[in-house]
């Protein structure tokens, strides 16, 4: 198999594995930097590319969002159309060729945690470019490039952890880690490599963030302190110019 079709069906099987898999770190904590980088959602028409089982379009609907997800993994999109709240749409499709969605059709954009599961994330950014209306907004999120560098990277000293070790930053290419047991594959590229294709894509940036938890997210969730040690993930608040 090779590293195109790992990345299309590696999920396909391990649906009911994300599924039950804890979410605390989105729900606890990255859905507010996502929900800040959006603004108001109600009323507007959202794309959530690459949207998994839904859980994030379903939280944007209950805010009044008009939702529509796609994701390659029609098992996923099932589930998010068995789960759908009322406000969402759900198809298959992919991240790269968001092909039977017109041109300016959307307010916003969101990329949660999906552009590592891309092999051609350049042609991913410029798809969102343009279904995107003038002045449209997309919120991405993606593990941070210092992170995706060499995955579960943490140096131990027993149960300790000491530091997170960086090596091969500048070695973009695929990423191999264990989850549920088996094998997965993330794309690493450079925080430059994203930014450059972001404004060669034609978009604005309006903000990069390293999400940490507040003091009340940490209380509730006293497992989200190591968000300060390093940044694993980044949000990227993004515009599509008016002209």
């Amino acid at each position: 198999m090779n590293l195109e079709q790992q990345l299309r069906t590696q999920w396909t099987e391990h649906v009911q594995d994300w599924i039950q898999q804890d979410q605390s770190l989105r729900t606890g904590m990255l859905d507010t930097w996502m929900l800040a980088a959006l603004g108001d959602v109600a009323g507007r028409r959202v794309l959530d590319i690459g949207c998994g089982e839904g859980r994030f379009g379903r939280v944007l609907a209950g805010l009044g969002a008009q939702v529509t997800g796609v994701d390659l993994t029609e098992p996923l999109i099932e589930q998010a159309r068995g789960l759908a709240s009322g406000g969402e749409t759900y198809l298959v499709g992919n991240a790269e060729d968001l092909a039977g969605m017109c041109d300016a059709s959307f307010d916003l954009a969101v990329s949660y945690i999906v552009l590592v599961d891309v092999l051609d994330y350049r042609r991913s950014i410029q798809e969102a470019f343009r279904v995107l209306r003038p002045g449209g907004r997309f919120a991405v999120c993606n593990v941070h490039p210092m992170r995706m560098a060499l995955p579960n990277g943490w140096i131990k000293q027993g149960d300790r952890k000491l530091f997170y070790a960086i090596d091969d930053y500048s070695n973009e290419g695929p990423r191999e880690f264990e989850w549920w047991g088996v094998s997965f594959i993330n794309m690493h590229r450079t925080l430059s490599s994203y930014v450059s294709a972001f404004v060669d894509g034609g978009f604005v940036i309006d903000g990069i963030q390293e999400p940490t938890p507040s003091d009340a997210q940490l209380a509730a969730n006293p497992g989200l302190a190591d968000e300060f040690r390093v940044p694993n993930f980044i949000v990227y608040a993004l515009r599509k110019p008016l002209q």
